[in-house]
């Protein structure tokens, strides 16, 4: 078999996994849950790493808003890659044959956060070209959320990309494979009560 078919059948087989997973309803919870949990409760502790702690030359507005801005911007720009990384976690769980539902719950969350981590690498650098200090995204969330002067006027450290991109692989993996659990007990949690009756 030619490297060409080869390429081709793997394309076709992912294709057809990606669309049994989302055949199911409790598919697209999963995407939306994990999705916004990564992006608002992951990416507020990345927030306050990038923006508190390193002093990055975000837009000058309340720290809230902030946080709210940029995660929502990771959520819109984060979640077609999620839409891919759970479908192929799980498939990856299946391939290895992983046994007992606690031992494949276990390595599922760590592909998720693992991959999850590495796809953000770049955002730090992202960040500073699409909303940096002065961009039009900037612009417009100070015409929306309002000028901070207490923000405006704090210091803007220098750090090289490499370092930012480096400290965000690092530190955001073991965040986003914590928060891709907490993503999954409330996932299962519902799906729990919807078996039970306990939800519509």
């Amino acid at each position: 078999m030619s490297a060409v078919e080869t390429i081709s059948r793997a394309g076709r087989g992912a294709r057809q996994g990606i669309r049994a997973f989302y055949a199911r309803p409790l598919a697209w919870v999963a995407l939306l849950v994990t999705s916004a949990s990564l992006a608002y409760a992951g990416g507020g502790v990345m927030f306050w790493l990038h923006a508190i702690q390193r002093g990055e030359a975000g837009p000058p507005i309340a720290d809230v808003w902030h946080w709210l801005f940029d995660s929502t911007l990771g959520f819109l720009a984060l979640s077609p890659a999620l839409f891919l990384i759970l479908p192929g976690a799980l498939a990856a769980v299946h391939r290895v044959g992983v046994q007992g539902s606690r031992a494949s719950s276990a390595v599922y969350v760590a592909l998720v956060g693992v991959v999850f981590g590495v796809v953000t690498g770049p955002g730090p650098f992202l960040h500073d070209v699409l909303v940096g200090r002065g961009t039009p995204l900037a612009r417009l969330a100070v015409a929306v959320f309002g000028r901070d002067p207490a923000v405006a006027a704090r210091h803007v450290e220098a750090h090289s990309t490499l370092s930012e991109m480096a400290l965000q692989v690092l530190v955001g993996t073991p965040v986003y494979v914590a928060t891709a659990l907490l993503s999954l007990a409330v996932v299962q949690g519902w799906a729990g009560r919807r078996g039970s009756g306990g939800a519509a």
